[in-house]
């Protein structure tokens, strides 16, 4: 497996938690706009943003 997290893969992780792309951004700590250059392939996803959405995903809580 990649370690490379591709727009698609970005964008599948968004809908399936159910969240809308300001409140996907909000949870992994970025502006929408940034969720949408990362969504649209006009940035690459960084390895902590990958990470934070795989946390997401399997409902790791940030750390306080």
């Amino acid at each position: 497996m990649s370690a490379n997290m591709t727009p698609e893969r970005f964008t599948e992780a968004h809908e399936r938690l159910g969240m809308s792309r300001a409140a996907f951004a909000r949870a992994l700590g970025i502006n929408k706009n940034t969720a949408m250059f990362y969504a649209s392939g006009k940035h690459e996803i960084p390895i902590y943003i990958a990470l934070a959405v795989a946390a997401l995903e399997y409902g790791i809580e940030p750390a306080a």
